[in-house]
């Protein structure tokens, strides 16, 4: 994906990332419940919709992010899926074990892939986040599927209203964390990601099921659609990253 349809990593981007976390929660189990295809069978759609927005960015010269968040809607809908699939057929330790291996293999590759650039992109990127090229985006799909399940985990545990205020919490700590830091961001910049995925899981299952709210799930999906898109719309100062081209 083009440097300039990539935002800036700060306040605005973590916030949006958090609300699509949610918002992919909701839409995914939507989309499951109201498809009527299996889980498996319904990434084929959202991996046609992927392809179809990677193959209008590049061709827009022109900055803007609408293609990035389209796609981290998309990747975090289809993990949401796949994690729910796979957690019925495979046992809960041994899944966690897989995902955790999965995310640090895809946050490795992507890490080879930001050492190819030249000295001085691969030092902006340490102070972003990685290049969003193939390896880039597998690794945000590993950590989609990640939270899923550990969202999943957390809330079975303590409860979807607790493992909400919790994991809101250690999202903030973990991006305060990363705000602090001047350098060599990289690895937690993966892990804030992770935690942020595993904090929506629990947050959009909180709205669409908690018996007090009496939200529902349609409704849940509309309300965390509608505040993703209005958070982007309305916090401005996103920006565009002046680094190289990376291919997807």
């Amino acid at each position: 994906m083009k440097s300039i349809h990539i935002p800036n990593v700060n306040a605005r981007y973590w916030c949006a990332i958090a609300m699509a976390s949610l918002f992919g929660t909701n839409l995914g189990d939507l989309w499951a419940h109201n498809s009527g295809l299996n889980k498996l069978v319904g990434l084929i759609p959202l991996a046609i919709l992927a392809a179809i927005v990677f193959t209008l960015e590049k061709r827009d010269r022109a900055p803007r992010e609408l293609y990035y968040w389209l796609v981290i809607a998309i990747i975090r809908t289809g993990a949401t899926n796949i994690a729910d699939y796979f957690k019925k057929i495979i046992a809960w330790p041994v899944f966690g074990g897989i995902l955790i291996a999965v995310m640090i293999g895809t946050a490795i590759w992507s890490l080879q892939s930001l050492n190819s650039g030249t000295a001085e992109e691969i030092e902006a990127e340490r102070h972003g986040m990685p290049q969003a090229g193939l390896a880039y985006w597998c690794a945000m799909l590993s950590a989609g599927v990640f939270g899923t399940f550990f969202g999943d985990v957390t809330l079975h545990t303590i409860g979807m209203g607790p493992a909400s205020l919790v994991l809101g919490i250690v999202v903030l700590g973990a991006v305060g964390l990363w705000a602090g830091l001047r350098g060599h961001r990289f690895w937690l910049y993966w892990l804030v990601v992770a935690i942020a995925r595993t904090f929506g899981t629990a947050a959009g299952d909180f709205l669409a099921e908690d018996p007090t709210l009496h939200i529902g799930l349609p409704v849940s999906t509309i309300i965390t659609g509608a505040a993703f898109i209005a958070l982007l719309a309305v916090w401005r100062g996103g920006g565009a990253r002046p680094l190289r081209v990376a291919t997807t």
